[in-house]
Order: C-alpha cells, then structure tokens, then sequence
C-alpha cells in the first residue's frame, strides 16, 4: 500500500494516495509505530491539502512535526513547516513577514535536497499571494524554475505553474511566466495528469498571450475529475470570473463567484471567499449566495447511511442495522457523494458535523 501510494502521489491520483496512505498510517499512528513511514509524513500531508482534506492535514501536519522533532528527523521536520505555512496561505490565516529560516537551514544542503526546497519556495509563494504581494510570490515562485524554464524538482515545481503565472499576471510579466509554462509542456511531454493538464490550461489563460484565453479558462474548469482538487479548481475560477468582469460579462462572472464562495466556504478558504464575495458585489449581486443544507437534497435512508458512515460504520455494519446488503450501501454512498460536492468516505464527517453545528446554533 504504501508503495502503491507513493506511486499515485507521483501520478497525481491524489484520492487514492490518501486513501492508501490513511490504511497505513491510521494503524501505525494508534500504536506509536510511524518510523517505517514517517519519511512519507509530508507526502501524505501535502495530498491532503491538494484534495481540500485541511481538518486532517493540520492535524498530522502538528502531530508529525512534534515526532520528527523528537527523532531529529530534520528534512521532514522542514517539510511538514512548509506545509503548515502552506495551509495558512490556502486558508488566509497567514500574517505578513512570514519567513521559513531557521537553524535547520543550515543544516541541510537543501541543493541536495529538492523536494524540501521546493515546499519552502512554494510556502512562501503562497503565502505571499495571500497578502497581495505579487513581487515577493513571484521571485519565491520563479525560483521553482531554473533560468531556461526547467523544474528545479521535476515533481513539485510544475504544479506551482498556476500561482507563479497569476502573480506574473499582476506584475505584466506575462512572457516570462509563458516561457516557463512552455518549458513546463516540455518537461511533461505528450500525456501529463490530469491535475497537470488543468493547472497548465488555468497559466495559459494567464500569461499566454498566443492562446485563446476563454477555451483555455473554460479547459482548466469545465472538467469533471477537477474536483480532486477543490482548491485549484476554484483559483481557476476566480480567475476566470476576475476576466469575465473585465469584458463586461457581469452575469457569467457571478456565476462562477457564486460557485468559488460556496467551494471556499466548504474548503475554509477564508480570504478567497472574502475576495470572492467583493468581486461578486461588484459586478452587481447583493449578497453571497447562502449556502444550502447539503444533507438537505438526500432520502431520509440516504441521510441514514451518510450519518452511519460518518461515524465510522463499515458498509457491512451499516447494512446489518437498516437491513440492506453491503452492495446496496455502497451504492448509495458512491450516489450521494456528487450531491455533498465530496469524493470520498472520510468527508462525510465534515458534512454531518457542518448540518448539526446549524442546526444546534441557528435552528432554534
């Protein structure tokens, strides 16, 4: 499993690899075993961010560094620091002045040791996007790349392609950020993932000055499996929405706002539903769509199976106690997913606990 895990992390199959990755680890973590996998700590965290799974990311993300603290395990401990600086950013939690320093920079050649670089240099790009501070995302950025375009980590540094053309948008750096995306294609050759394929649709609607903007923007969020990656897809459609605007396409560009503030509010992307929100004013809406009940569109037996589930319950379990056979739960689950806007089992709990946090505070 782990294997298989790591594979798909490589292969952008984000779900999958968390789903591997939490059979391993949930065992392990109980019983205080994490040494054979802890050198895939940051791996599994930073899948967890990309498919929107911030409750559990921050929480291995805290558990993780106080055990690779403890151990002296100094590359993982840098990682999971960048990823951390990185769920601050996705969030908007983070604070101006920022820094990822510290003694344990001089203690790792981090020229040997790409992976934690590139984790520090998107951190930081990141967490300057946050604050508007296009200058600074951009240099961090930029520096995922080598001068000709190249990746400096033939992993990570291309799926930062999206946010370093957004910031060279805001500083008309348009033909650099293009040369890096074509160096990017390159890199990636004739069949990259699917996560790859949309983040470079979202920089070509950006900064490429050759392509046709709307086809690429509508590529980069038209497509189903863009909901592994809830984050990035709704960036994509913040931008699309921000270009809709300017050429006085008011009614498209609240439609995706509407849909970016409601992705933003599951996910907890403070700053983007705020930003989101203004831009929605702007061009003419009254007030951020509210968000529906999402168990609210299910059967009362479908509403059963998803509270069961989210307690933990196997399918087997489930079907013993309301009388159905393990095939007909499943069923039911993989049916109702596309209605809770979810992709896997473990996001249930998220939902069931948001309906009885509004029931319990505003229902009365």
């Amino acid at each position: 499993m782990v294997a298989v895990g790591a594979v798909a992390y490589h292969a952008d199959e984000s779900d999958l690899c968390v789903d591997l990755f939490r059979q391993v680890f949930v065992p392990l973590r109980a019983a205080g075993a994490m040494g054979p996998v802890a050198h895939l700590l940051a791996v599994q965290a930073d899948a967890l961010l990309a498919t929107g799974r911030w409750a559990e990311a921050a929480e291995l993300i805290e558990e993780a560094q106080a055990f690779a603290v403890v151990r002296g395990m100094t590359c993982a401990e840098l990682d999971l620091e960048a990823l951390r600086v990185t769920l601050d950013a996705l969030r908007g939690d983070n604070e101006p002045g920022v820094e990822l320093t510290g003694p344990n920079w001089h203690a790792v050649s981090l020229d040997e040791n790409r992976a934690t670089m590139a984790r520090m240099l998107r951190a930081r790009g990141l967490a300057a996007l946050s604050l508007g501070d296009h200058e600074s995302a951009f240099r961090n950025l930029r520096s995922l790349f080598e001068d000709d375009g190249t990746p400096v980590h033939n992993l990570l540094s291309g799926r930062s392609i999206a946010a370093l053309a957004g910031a060279a948008q805001r500083l008309g750096r348009h033909r650099e950020a293009a040369h890096v995306l074509a160096a990017v294609r390159q890199t990636e050759g004739r069949r990259p993932t699917l996560r790859m394929t949309l983040l470079m649709h979202h920089a070509a609607a950006l900064v490429d000055l050759d392509a046709d903007t709307e086809k690429q923007f509508r590529l980069a969020v038209v497509h189903p499996g863009a909901d592994q990656w809830p984050m990035e897809r709704a960036l994509a459609r913040m931008s699309y929405a921000l270009w809709l605007r300017r050429r006085r396409r008011p009614r498209e560009a609240r439609e995706q706002l509407a849909t970016v503030i409601e992705a933003a509010a599951r996910l907890g992307a403070h700053r983007l539903a705020a930003q989101a929100g203004a831009e929605l004013r702007a061009s003419g809406g009254t007030a951020a769509p509210k968000a529906a009940a999402p168990l609210a569109e299910l059967t009362a037996q479908q509403q059963q199976i998803v509270r069961l589930a989210a307690n933990g319950l196997s399918n087997r379990e489930i079907g013993e106690r309301l009388f159905l056979s393990p095939r007909t739960v499943g069923t039911h689950l993989y049916n109702v997913y596309p209605k809770l806007g979810i992709s896997s089992r473990h996001q249930l709990r998220d939902i069931v606990e948001q309906r009885m946090g509004r029931e319990g505070t505003g229902g009365r």
